[in-house]
């Protein structure tokens, strides 16, 4: 129990009652019964009726507005409650003790003879409330200037992430291509681009950073840079992708993985690739006297090591290129899994055979026209179905 002194000086010290007499302040103490709580108690819900005030005397309380918790005041001497007992409307917010607390509490009744009898009261009201509208101000304009600054950073990053695409498409002696990509939000992780080599080659590489925002789309910006430096020392399929490995793991400050092809295609009917955890590519060979060499089956250039950015084992993976050859009239597809995995409303999945069959049908057309028969597809398919992750294609036909 407070004795009456110390609750004397405890109730001059609060907004509600400064002004008050000293005479005045000891019916207000003979009113002000006092009350604790134990940790993560509830003093009232966000509904009920409001039957008194609360001064918090010593401890912490949380407010809690539609189930969130949006502030904590452990200020000797806060005014709980009060806005209930002026407009006699059910609790705005729910109010529940962070730790043992204790109050004086007002009942709604007394509060009311108070005022009446002491105008001054109706002040100390004024003041409390003026205070709170100054506090939320404060609460809301803080929030907008974060909401302010965090558009401001997708905006960037959505900037940065356009800037990390080719500008134009391959327009080689032996291979033109046709890319695209959709990112499911503002900003995205998926990332492809083309490469001129020194030796008159072309390599191309497709990325699936893991997730889709800012981090991810700034991973992939630090992969294109990697890239273009790695190119001008050695770009080499294994140094590319060691190169690649080290910015993942080393510079990304916390646990992210990438899917990725890097493959380079030389003038000598060569192609070397590597496949970290990405969907295949496919490489459908030309059709010769109305047939097709592979029976209209793509010859599947599958993963041989893990995605980047996950290891088994505490030594760095070893990277080497595959080699497959490639002819003029060939097709070679690769994209990300936001197209296979796309679904329509009904919850159905667009699939990897849907996929292979549109391609095997359209092999005569060029990589544009290809490109745009299997985006016309997708969309058909979707139907205006929202997109959980991004969706990128790069086409490229041989020449």
């Amino acid at each position: 129990m407070l004795p009456e002194e110390e609750k004397l000086q405890f109730l001059q010290k609060t907004e509600l009652f400064a002004e008050l007499p000293k005479t005045e302040l000891k019916a207000i103490c003979h009113i002000a019964s006092e009350i604790a709580y134990p940790a993560h108690s509830t003093l009232f819900e966000e509904g009920d009726e409001g039957d008194s005030l609360y001064l918090l005397v010593d401890g912490e309380v949380s407010i809690i507005k539609a189930g969130t918790e949006v502030l904590f005041f452990d200020e000797r001497g806060y005014c709980l409650g009060e806005i209930a007992l002026i407009d006699n409307k059910p609790r705005s917010a729910t109010v529940k003790t962070v730790k043992p607390t204790q109050f004086l509490r007002i009942a709604r009744s007394d509060f009311y003879n108070a005022m009446a009898r002491e105008p001054r009261i109706g002040s100390g009201m004024f003041r409390v409330l003026n205070e709170k509208i100054r506090r939320d101000l404060e609460i809301q304009m803080d929030s907008i200037r974060k909401e302010i600054a965090q558009e401001e950073s997708i905006r960037l990053a959505a900037e940065v992430q356009k800037s990390l695409f080719p500008n134009k498409e391959i327009t080689h002696s032996c291979v033109s291509s046709a890319g695209y990509c959709r990112p499911a939000n503002s900003v995205g992780g998926d990332y492809y681009d083309y490469l001129e080599l020194s030796d008159n080659s072309v390599a191309i590489f497709l990325g699936d950073v893991m997730g889709h925002g800012y981090h991810s789309a700034m991973i992939a910006a630090m992969t294109k840079s990697c890239l273009q430096t790695q190119i001008r020392f050695d770009a080499s399929v294994p140094e590319v992708m060691k190169a690649i490995t080290r910015v993942t793991e080393e510079d990304a400050q916390a646990f992210i993985y990438m899917t990725c092809c890097y493959l380079i295609i030389h003038p000598d009917n060569r192609l070397e690739f590597a496949n970290a955890g990405h969907p295949q590519m496919l490489l459908y060979r030309a059709e010769h006297d109305g047939t097709n060499s592979e029976n209209g089956n793509p010859i599947e250039l599958e993963s041989s090591f893990l995605p980047i950015g996950i290891s088994m084992f505490d030594t760095p993976t070893q990277y080497y290129s595959t080699e497959v050859s490639w002819y003029p009239g060939d097709l070679l597809v690769i994209y990300s899994d936001g197209i296979t995995e796309a679904f329509n409303p009904n919850s159905e999945m667009y699939g990897f055979d849907r996929f292979k069959a549109l391609i095997s049908q359209k092999l005569s057309l060029s990589a544009e026209e290809i490109k745009a028969e299997i985006l016309s597809d997708l969309h058909a398919h979707q139907q205006d179905a929202s997109t959980n992750d991004d969706i990128t294609l790069v086409v490229a036909k041989f020449l």
